[in-house]
């Protein structure tokens, strides 16, 4: 009877002890779960963070402080922030006033399992969630909550500033801009943060930061401790020739393994990319040569502009003798300012100047750009009249050295989340910027707008274009395009890229050049040109055939721009690089390296600019949205006598064909620039046509370059106005 009594009440005891073992086990599960998720929002991966904190919340659904984690988690992760909103406004609901309301006397307590309460901060957070939602009223009411109840707190300036960014936010939605803003898309987006877009001038290089997982995943597993997430790479992606963008490719210059390389700004000539690289913490602004496909390891940049202070951003001029960056040094208006060197007479840089209190605030300032035409500056700030983190501000350099007062490129370009790095194509008519605007692919996505025909830029004429080598060869590395300006004996060298022949140059309006396309130094094409002075933008879109390629034939000018041109690698085709020793395949004896920068200035001062002579020259002048030639013209006969002669004595014909079109609008062709090509390739057929009608071959007229250029001033409405427009639209052959 004893034993059976022992019996009993160990089985008893052993029924009691049973759900407090449970329940300890459930505590140890939970405690260490509660801080697990502590850490992991200290290593900033709030993601993972946020699964640990939905968990915990999903056993506990009136815990304000586990509401307030995840909402917190959520609104600072790259991808989740929308979904902080209910969260934050339950965890406000639940809280507990007091000092802090805290789980004991001393307050609230994060690190404190058994913590149900919330914190003071959890209004300012619900407010910033309200103002990304553009509840603008409930923003208010809970920015001016948490600057009430928590007095000298690090987040009263912060809530302050709220409270006036969306009183801005109201008057710009008031008079929206009429802007047409779309994301890029996912060839160019990911699933991480992609961000600060450099565009090359001819708008067909796209570099650009991100930080997803590179193709091999070779860096899925190293992480910045701050952010959570993979280092900063800079990618690049090149539109085809139907202006598609193509996959994004890894720059070979990124680090193999820790550490942040990010896009910056890329010269006017697509030859020196700049680039920021953060050194253990001291961010610095680098460049890097384009060499052949391959970029040159960073250099330093000298002078006053790399100090141990924090340079973040930067943005050489077209002309290459102004650099503006973003610095956070000592001395300036607070934060990050935008300063500027000058290049001295000896080639080196000025000291650094502050752009001033007209456009630095106390707050920072980022994403700097300066526009092809010298002028027009757009940076980020979150000053000014910001609606909400950074807006995207224009500013123009006047005549007298200052800056015109900021203006806020207004709503929906900007938003109430952070927009910056800013940059426009160079005819100012499209722009590219970054966005943490909710709806995107990650975080920080790149957007495009479509600014308008008011918006495009004056003063300024780009020269563009491809040199084209012969089918299935690769272009020459010694590949050089000497620009010389016929009034002042100044010479500039361009190189093309090597990967596709792209070229481009700035040139001033108003004067005469000479182009001279050459070879290892032997000329291949050259020609004149005069850029007229009218102050609208122009372009002059040149293509040059190293081997000049049959007029004859079924190929069509107004098809050119379609698919790949002759020698351009197409889908699938390898890739031509260069060997070890700088070799490149395919371009001559097999021993021919990309010439250095030094090699090129030195073969520029001692340039001397052929005779551009022709054997002849026809050009035909037209009425608005008139393309054809007259036949029977007395002066295209006689240029067709030349033509004819030449083929008969030396067995071909090299032909320059340019079309122009004035910039009054055209429905009929769809684009000036389409009228501009038709008007080219109508003047082929009759060519062709008249060649053949004398009974000669016509495969011996070769085509040497075709030049597609819209110019002349802007519409004003008066297309009859023929005195203003007509001598912009023609179309000239020339012959040798």
């Amino acid at each position: 009877m004893k034993h059976g009594y022992i019996i009993s009440f160990l089985a008893g005891t052993l029924l009691t002890f049973q759900p407090l073992l449970a329940q300890n086990a459930s505590n140890t599960s939970f405690n260490w779960k509660f801080e697990e998720g502590n850490k992991l929002m200290e290593e900033k991966l709030f993601n993972q963070a946020a699964d640990i904190w939905k968990e915990l919340l999903a056993t506990d659904q009136e815990n304000a402080n586990l509401n307030y984690k995840l909402g917190l988690s959520y609104f600072s992760s790259y991808n989740q922030k929308a979904k902080a909103l209910p969260y934050l406004e339950k965890a406000s609901l639940l809280r507990k006033s007091g000092s802090y309301g805290g789980f004991n006397q001393a307050g609230y307590d994060p690190f404190e399992p058994r913590e149900r309460n919330a914190p003071v901060e959890v209004d300012y957070y619900l407010g910033r969630a309200y103002h990304l939602n553009q509840q603008f009223d409930l923003a208010d009411q809970f920015y001016q909550k948490f600057i009430d109840e928590a007095g000298k707190h690090s987040l009263s300036p912060s809530a302050t500033r709220g409270l006036q960014q969306t009183a801005n936010a109201r008057e710009l939605q008031k008079h929206p801009v009429n802007f047409e803003v779309s994301n890029v898309g996912p060839v160019i987006n990911g699933d991480h943060p992609d961000f600060s877009p450099v565009l090359s001038v001819d708008g067909n290089a796209l570099f650009y930061t991100s930080r997803r997982i590179r193709p091999d995943s070779s860096n899925s597993n190293i992480l910045d401790p701050i952010a959570g997430q993979p280092y900063e790479n800079i990618y690049v992606s090149y539109k085809d020739r139907d202006g598609n963008w193509q996959t994004p490719e890894l720059l070979n210059i990124n680090p193999a393994g820790a550490g942040h390389l990010a896009s910056v700004n890329v010269a006017a000539d697509g030859q020196t990319l700049y680039i920021y690289r953060d050194d253990g913490g001291d961010g610095n602004i680098y460049e890097s040569k384009l060499v052949g496909e391959v970029w040159s390891d960073p250099v330093l940049m000298g002078s006053d502009i790399n100090t141990r202070s924090w340079e973040t951003h930067g943005a050489l001029s077209a002309d290459g003798n102004t650099f503006y960056f973003v610095s956070n040094r000592d001395g300036g208006q607070g934060g990050r300012d935008i300063y500027r060197v000058v290049r001295l007479p000896n080639g080196q840089w000025s000291k650094a100047q502050n752009l001033g209190n007209v456009v630095n605030t106390p707050y920072d300032e980022d994403g700097v750009f300066i526009h092809p035409n010298g002028r027009t500056m757009y940076f980020g700030s979150a000053g000014h009249n910001s609606m909400g983190g950074f807006d995207i501000f224009k500013t123009e350099l006047q005549d007298d050295g200052t800056w015109t007062v900021p203006t806020n490129l207004g709503y929906p370009l900007n938003t109430v989340d952070d927009d910056v790095f800013f940059i426009t194509t160079a005819d100012g008519r499209r722009g590219y910027f970054s966005s943490d605007q909710i709806g995107g692919y990650g975080e920080k996505d790149i957007y495009f707008v479509d600014l308008g025909v008011d918006a495009e830029s004056e003063g300024l004429t780009v020269l563009k274009g491809y040199i084209i080598p012969a089918q299935g060869e690769a272009l020459p590395p010694s590949t050089i395009l000497y620009v010389t300006d016929k009034s002042t004996g100044e010479v500039k060298t361009y190189k093309p890229r090597q990967r596709d022949g792209v070229y481009v140059a700035i040139l001033p309006p108003c004067r005469e050049y000479n182009l001279d396309y050459r070879v290892n130094d032997k000329t291949v094409h050259t020609e004149d040109i005069f850029v007229e002075c009218e102050s609208a933008y122009q372009e002059i879109n040149k293509e040059i055939y190293l081997s000049p390629v049959s007029l004859g034939g079924p190929a069509s000018i107004v098809d050119l721009p379609k698919g790949s041109p002759p020698g351009k690698k197409e889908k699938g085709e390898p890739a031509v690089k260069p060997k070890p020793d700088g070799t490149v395949p395919g371009s001559g004896p097999g021993k021919e390296k990309p010439l250095t920068d030094a090699e090129i200035k030195e073969k520029a001062g001692t340039h001397v600019a052929p005779d551009a002579s022709y054997a002849d020259e026809y050009a035909k002048y037209y009425a608005y949205n008139v393309k054809d030639i007259d036949l029977n013209e007395d002066r295209w006969r006689q240029f067709i006598d030349v033509v004819a002669k030449l083929i008969t004595e030396k067995g071909e014909a090299r032909i320059v064909i340019e079309g122009s079109a004035s910039k009054v609008p055209t429905k009929t062709y769809g684009s000036n620039e389409n009228l501009s090509r038709q008007r080219m390739e109508d003047a082929r057929k009759r060519l062709v046509e008249a060649i053949r009608a004398r009974g000669l071959d016509a495969d011996k007229l070769r085509l040497e370059a075709v030049n597609n250029l819209v110019q002349g001033p802007k519409y004003a409405g008066d297309y009859l106005n023929t005195d203003k427009y007509g001598k912009f639209q023609y179309v000239k052959l020339k012959v040798r």
